[in-house]
């Protein structure tokens, strides 16, 4: 399969670990004992400015999505947002930041380790978290087709997309 990366929706995490100027307030959001360090590394950036630091469970859940409902509640003009943790985490509380009214220049994405991708499947629309690399397959366990995670990743689903394994052979 072959895509061009430079027009593909890939996050490019280096490039992405930026952050619009000029926020008053900032909240770290580190998912598992693994982003503890490197969420701390960041403090420094935000010297002379009121930072939160939030430490949740490794996987995104209802205590992290209300966490980050409450955050977002509370937050004014000015505030900006930190993602620390797994991939999946990270673009699942993206995808919620984006929701509740956040911009992508006051969000910094920041993952660390774990090779766990969420899925979102075309064929039922559910989404699953998988040990799968770009490129190759994984089977939706809501309608068990088999489906190849492709080069899309959808901030709005947090998710990359997987659609059937065999579409253009089975018509």
């Amino acid at each position: 399969m072959s895509v061009c990366m430079d027009t593909t929706s890939m996050p490019r995490w280096d490039e992405e670990r930026r952050i619009a100027e000029g926020g008053r307030t900032v909240t770290i959001l580190s998912f598992g004992e693994e982003a503890g360090e490197p969420a701390r590394k960041l403090l420094p950036l935000f010297a002379g400015r009121r930072v939160d630091w939030v430490r949740l469970p490794t996987e995104w859940g209802e205590i992290a999505a209300r966490v980050l409902g409450r955050q977002l509640d509370a937050s004014r003009v000015g505030w900006r947002l930190i993602l620390v943790g797994p991939e999946a985490s990270v673009l699942a509380a993206y995808a919620a930041a984006i929701a509740g009214g956040l911009l992508d220049a006051e969000i910094m994405p920041v993952p660390v380790g774990s090779a766990d991708r969420t899925v979102y499947c075309a064929h039922c629309h559910a989404t699953h978290l998988a040990a799968v690399e770009v490129g190759r397959s994984t089977t939706c366990p809501r309608c068990h087709t088999e489906l190849v995670v492709y080069h899309h990743v959808s901030r709005t689903h947090g998710a990359y997309l997987g659609y059937m394994i065999d579409a253009e052979e089975r018509w």
